[in-house]
C-alpha cells in the first residue's frame, strides 16, 4: 500500500503537469514544476530528460520520455525508476468535476528495481519531512488500461539471499482480453527459483468486486507449484478460489522460502484447493502421497504470531517408515521405497555406522514458533509390525507438544501411548507412556516370515522419562521402565527366529541335544531403566519342563548388550543337557556364548523374584481376556506361574 501511495502522488503529479502544460502552453516550466514537487516529497531526485508532447481532445495523450527516479542512498543501483517512456490520457471534463481518470496509460520500457537493505529496509519507504496527515491526503487516481511494454522487475533482498529479476509485459493489446505474462528467475533464501505468471490485467487488481484470474507455475529445484483460479481482491489477499498442486523431494526445502517451518519428509505430491477465510489460509479436499502414505483431509493455516496450524487428515494406508525423518532417521531406501537424493546419502550414512541410535540433532526450534491442533488417522499403517490403524493428535502449545491418543492397532491388539515433549527447556524433556494390550506375537512374527507356532499373547506397559535433542541423548538419559507378560509359545523356535541367525552350540548348549518343543506357559520381564541403562532384574520364561532366568543390563549409552539367559530345569535328568546363554557385544552386532563361561554375572534365584508386579500385570491381561475360553486357559498357566513365585518366596 505505501508502494500504491506514493504511485499516486506521482499520477497526481503528472495530472499538475498536464493542466499546467494545458493552460500555459509552457512544456518544459510545467515539467520542472511536476519533477520539483516529486522530489520535495519523497528526497528522491526525479529526472526528466526527454521531450514533453501533448495531442488535443477532451482526453488529451500526454508523451513524456526518458524519466529516471533516484534509489535509496545506500543501494548500488543508481535508479529505482527507469522508464524511456510514459503515454497517458487524461479525462478532462472528470478532472473538471474533480476526479481524476487516466482512460489509458502505457509504460515503455519501464526497469524498476525494489530492495531491502542488508539491515532489512526497503527502498520504497521515503524519507519526508512531513507525513501528511488523513485530512490531507488525497484520493487516488482511477487507470481505466494500463499497459506494460518490455518492463523490467528487479527485487532484492540482501538480508536473505533473494534476487529475482522479472519481465513484465501486456499481451493482446488490441481484445477487450488482455493479460499481463510475468517471467521470472532468480534465487529466494539462496535457492534457485523461476517463476511463470499469466493473469488478468495488471490495473483490475484494484476492482475488488470482480475475480482476478491468474496461473502461477513455480519451481524451486527441484520443487514445483502450480496454482490456478481467481483471487476478488488481490490486494487484500481475500476472496481466494484457487486450486494447487505441489511437489517435491522434500517439503523442509521451502521452509525459508515460505517462511513457514515445514518438517522433512520423503518426496511429496500433494494437490486441492486454496482459499482465505478470517485470516487464515485454508487448503480443502486435500488428496496426495508423502512418500509411500496417502494423504487427504484439510489444513488451516493461521498468519498470526507465531503461525496457528490446524489439520483433520485422513489415510488409507500410511507407511510408518515415511515418518522417520521427523527424530532424525533416513527413510527406507529399498525397492518401492521413495526417498529424496540427500535422504538416500542419509541412510547409507546410518547403514554405514556402527551406531544404532541416531545422533543428528532434531531440530526442536520449528516447535517454538508455531501452535497446532492437527489430527491424523489412518486405515492401516504399513510397518514391520501388523499395524492394523492409528489415530493421533498433535497439540502444539509455546513449544509444549502432546501426542495423545497416539494409538496403534496391533496384531488383533493395541498399543496406547500418550508421549509429551517440553522444548522450553534445555535439554529438551520428554515423556513417554505405553500400555501394549492383548497383542499376538505369532501374528508380528508372521510379519517377519517366522514361525507361528512361537505365538503368545503379550500384554505391558511402560513409562520412561528422556533428557537430550536427538533420538540417542534421549535413550543415554532415559529414566523409568517396562513390564511384559506373555502367555503361550514355543521358546526354542521363538529364540531361534528372534536370532535371525543359527546359532547351533548356544542352542545345544541351552536346550540340551533333543529337539523339543519347549512350550511355553508364561514369560514375565521387568526392565527398570536409569540414566539410559535397562537393566534386566527379572526375566522368567516357564516352559512345561524348564524354567528359563534372565539377568543382565542393555546399556543405551554404549549401545552394548550383557544378558544371561540360565536353564533351570524341572525334571533333575536334564542338568547335564542344558547350559546358559550369554548374549553380548554391541545392538548392531550381538554375540551368543554357550557354556558354563556365560553364568559369569550369574542368574537370578527363583525365590528371590518379585511377585507382586507379575501378578499386577497378570491381572491387567486377564482384564484384557475375561471372555476368551483359550486365553482364559493360557491365563491359568501365568497364574500357576505366579502361585510358584508366592511359593517359592514364602
Amino acid at each position: 500500500m505505501t508502494i500504491i501511495k506514493w504511485i499516486g502522488i506521482a499520477f497526481l503529479s503528472l495530472v499538475l503537469l498536464s493542466v499546467l502544460s494545458v493552460s500555459l502552453m509552457n512544456w518544459d516550466w510545467a515539467r520542472d514544476i511536476a519533477v520539483q514537487k516529486v522530489s520535495d516529497l519523497t528526497n528522491r531526485k526525479l529526472t526528466i530528460d526527454g521531450d514533453l508532447t501533448v495531442d488535443w481532445s477532451l482526453t488529451p495523450r500526454i508523451r513524456i520520455e526518458q524519466i529516471q527516479f533516484e534509489n535509496a542512498a545506500w543501494s548500488d543501483q543508481p535508479n529505482m525508476l527507469e522508464l524511456a517512456a510514459l503515454e497517458l490520457r487524461i479525462d478532462l471534463l472528470k478532472l473538471i468535476r474533480g476526479r481524476v481518470v487516466f482512460p489509458e496509460i502505457m509504460l515503455t520500457k519501464p526497469h524498476i528495481v525494489l530492495e531491502k537493505s542488508s539491515e532489512g529496509k526497503p527502498n520504497w519507504v521515503f524519507l519526508t519531512d512531513e507525513e501528511p496527515s488523513s485530512q490531507d491526503r488525497t484520493e487516488l487516481p482511477i487507470i481505466e488500461r494500463l499497459r506494460i511494454q518490455d518492463g523490467r522487475l528487479i527485487y532484492r533482498d540482501l538480508s536473505a539471499q533473494t534476487a529475482i529479476t522479472a519481465t513484465l509485459v501486456t499481451i493482446n493489446e488490441q481484445t477487450d482480453k488482455e493479460a499481463t505474462e510475468l517471467e521470472a528467475k532468480g534465487k529466494i533464501n539462496g535457492r534457485p527459483v523461476q517463476i511463470s505468471l499469466n493473469a488478468g490485467p495488471l490495473i483490475a487488481i484494484q476492482h475488488t468486486e470482480t475475480p482476478y484470474p491468474l496461473t502461477l507455475d513455480l519451481q524451486a529445484g527441484k520443487t514445483t507449484l502450480n496454482i490456478s483460479g481467481t483471487i476478488t481482491q488481490p490486494l487484500q489477499f481475500k476472496g481466494l478460489d484457487l486450486n494447487f498442486m505441489i511437489t517435491g523431494p522434500n517439503p523442509e526445502r521451502l521452509s525459508q522460502m515460505l517462511g513457514l517451518p515445514l518438517p522433512s519428509l520423503p518426496p511429496y505430491r500433494l494437490k486441492g484447493e486454496l482459499s482465505y477465510l478470517e485470516n487464515a489460509l485454508q487448503l480443502k479436499a486435500l488428496d496426495g502421497r508423502i512418500g509411500n502414505s496417502d494423504i487427504a483431509g484439510k489444513i488451516s493455516l493461521n498468519m498470526t504470531e507465531p503461525i496457528f496450524i490446524e489439520a483433520d487428515l485422513t489415510s488409507k494406508n500410511i507407511d510408518l517408515d515415511d515418518l522417520g525423518p521427523l527424530i532424525g532417521l533416513a527413510p527406507d531406501t529399498g525397492p518401492g521405497e521413495k526417498a529424496s537424493v540427500a535422504q538416500k546419502k542419509e541412510a547409507k550414512k546410518e547403514a554405514a555406522s556402527p551406531q544404532v541410535l541416531p545422533k543428528e540433532s532434531i531440530d526442536f526450534e520449528r516447535l517454538r514458533t508455531i501452535n497446532a491442533n492437527i489430527v491424523l488417522r489412518s486405515k492401516h499403517v504399513e510397518s514391520k509390525l501388523p499395524v492394523d490403524d492409528l489415530i493421533m493428535k498433535v497439540i502444539i502449545d509455546g513449544g509444549h507438544l502432546i501426542l495423545a491418543p497416539l494409538d496403534f492397532g496391533v496384531a488383533n491388539g493395541s498399543i496406547r501411548s500418550r508421549f509429551e515433549l517440553d522444548t522450553r527447556t534445555q535439554p529438551v524433556k520428554s515423556k513417554i507412556e505405553t500400555e501394549i494390550r492383548h497383542v499376538r506375537l505369532g501374528e508380528i512374527l508372521h510379519r517377519f516370515e517366522m514361525a507361528d507356532k512361537s505365538a503368545g499373547l503379550i500384554g505391558g506397559q511402560a513409562t520412561f522419562w528422556f533428557n537430550g535433542d536427538s533420538i540417542s541423548e534421549m535413550f543415554a538419559s532415559a529414566d523409568g521402565g517396562l513390564l511384559m507378560l506373555m502367555t503361550g509359545g514355543q521358546f526354542d523356535d521363538l529364540l531361534v527366529e528372534l536370532a535371525g541367525i543359527d546359532i547351533g552350540e548356544a542352542l545345544v548348549a541351552l536346550f540340551g541335544d533333543k529337539k523339543n518343543d519347549a512350550q511355553i506357559n508364561c514369560a514375565f520381564v521387568d526392565l527398570p531403566t536409569s540414566n539410559g541403562v535397562m537393566d534386566m532384574d527379572t526375566l522368567i520364561i516357564d516352559t512345561e519342563d524348564t524354567v528359563f532366568l534372565g539377568k543382565g543390563s542393555l546399556d543405551f549409552n554404549t549401545e552394548q548388550l550383557d544378558l544371561i539367559i540360565d536353564p533351570k530345569p524341572k525334571d533333575l535328568s536334564l542338568f547335564s543337557a542344558r547350559a546358559p546363554l550369554h548374549i553380548g557385544g554391541s545392538f548392531n552386532e550381538p554375540t551368543f556364548t554357550p557354556g558354563k563361561s556365560a553364568i559369569i554375572r550369574g542368574a537370578a534365584s527363583l525365590a528371590l523374584l518379585p511377585s507382586a508386579p507379575i501378578a499386577s500385570l497378570y491381572s491387567f491381561l486377564q482384564e484384557e481376556m475375561k471372555d476368551g475360553k483359550e486365553g482364559n486357559q493360557e491365563n491359568i498357566h501365568c497364574s500357576d506361574l505366579v502361585d510358584a513365585i508366592h511359593q517359592a518366596r514364602d
